[in-house]
């Protein structure tokens, strides 16, 4: 009947836009798919650095930076990470938490890294964790050792122990030299405070006193004052805990006011270039200084060694070059990784490669507030214009030769 032939060709016209229509929508969701695959990944991984090239710890700043120099040629000739360059991007603290502060601003909001190696003194890092929490970029410190860090920020990390574990190794090697009143000549900032607040507790823990505590303003040039002021006290053994040109000028001005007290002194000026002050030779005769360790005779270590002679021929990794390249390091392979060149991502990531890390310094493994779990120490002595190794402290405890 020619009605259900029409009939029946209207249905096959439907049925085939509706098919039509099918295969469209199918058409439709293709470039969908296409869109949730992974963002092209950057051209060139930039890592912040920030360190002190000025200032009171410039000594220590130019030796740290090639460390991080180090890690950057041995990272780029492995074919970098995420198959892209890795840049370092670096910017001076001036041994000043005002200027690392505007440091910091610049390499997070002007060059985007999203990771820093930084920064060395802890009152510089202390000053920029706030900024690089708020823009969740991690950093991860070489040499910050005040037990402020510890709650710094979720983004805050560092590779070298708080000194709530190096203020007891210093409380244990004056009492190991049999001193029972003791004096504390501190730089008034967190790292001297927080240096001076566990020594103090450490050592009358143990039985000793703590006669007297000095907080010295850092840059003044004269503190005769405050040295006569130790100089007539009871003090025995006096804990110091200062930068090199502050120290220069502090322990000059100790030897010619004839002040006679055993100095013991914090990492700060556990350095070669000490000697190249005017009278430290002298002035520092005889003093103990206590210095984070390095795992010197791992294979980790002598591959660094290796690399930085390499690289800076005739010379010897200064103080926290290693932890400097330890922490470049570890920031590259977070990133790597974490398969993405983002601040969150990166501090995950840190966590789950820290685990059982052994890098130049040894164990880097962190906690949950980003602390590494352990660190041994080594004592030295300035004998004649150098530091020979004269103890070590070693899984809690204190082994004199």
């Amino acid at each position: 009947m020619p009605g259900g032939k029409v009939y029946l060709m209207l249905v096959l016209v439907l049925a085939a836009g509706l098919l039509a229509g099918c295969t469209q929508e199918k058409q439709v969701e293709k470039p969908a798919a296409e869109a949730e695959q992974p963002a092209e990944q950057p051209e060139e991984i930039k890592i912040g650095v920030l360190l002190p090239l000025s200032g009171n710890l410039a000594p220590f700043g130019e030796g740290m930076l090639k460390g991080a120099r180090v890690a950057e040629k041995e990272l780029n000739d492995a074919g970098g990470v995420l198959g892209a360059k890795v840049t370092l991007v670096v910017e001076d603290t001036a041994t000043d938490p005002a200027k690392a502060v505007e440091a910091a601003q610049k390499l997070i909001n002007v060059d985007g890294v999203r990771a820093i190696v930084g920064a060395a003194a802890s009152s510089s890092t202390l000053a920029v964790a706030p900024i690089c929490e708020e823009n969740r970029v991690v950093l991860v410190s070489p040499a910050s050792t005040s037990p402020l860090v510890t709650d710094a920020g979720d983004y805050i990390f560092r590779v070298v122990a708080s000194d709530t574990l190096q203020g007891k190794v210093l409380a244990e090697l004056a009492l190991a030299e049999n001193y029972t009143k003791a004096a504390t000549f501190v730089i008034n900032n967190d790292y001297g405070i927080g240096l001076q607040d566990v020594f103090t507790r450490s050592f009358e823990d143990a039985g000793g006193r703590v006669v007297l505590q000095i907080q010295y303003e850092p840059g003044r040039g004269d503190y005769r004052t405050e040295l006569q002021q130790l100089r007539d006290s009871e003090a025995e053994v006096v804990m110091f805990v200062s930068y090199p040109e502050d120290a220069s000028v502090i322990l000059r001005q100790a030897m010619e006011l004839g002040v006679e007290q055993q100095w013991i002194a914090a990492e700060g000026i556990a350095s070669e270039e000490m000697f190249s002050y005017a009278g430290m030779k002298e002035a520092m005769e005889g003093m103990l200084l206590t210095k984070p360790a390095s795992a010197t005779d791992s294979p980790e270590y002598q591959h660094f060694y290796r690399l930085f002679k390499e690289m800076y021929p005739g010379e010897e990794p200064g103080i926290y070059a290693d932890t400097t390249y330890d922490a470049t390091m570890m920031i590259a392979k977070a990133i790597e990784a974490a398969g993405a060149y983002d601040g969150e991502k990166i501090k995950e990531a840190l966590y789950e490669i820290s685990k059982g890390y052994r890098g130049a310094t040894g164990d880097k493994t962190f906690d949950e507030n980003g602390d590494i779990i352990y660190q041994d120490y080594v004592v030295l002595k300035a004998t004649n214009g150098t530091f020979v190794e004269v103890g070590t402290w070693k899984q809690g405890r204190l082994i004199m030769e």
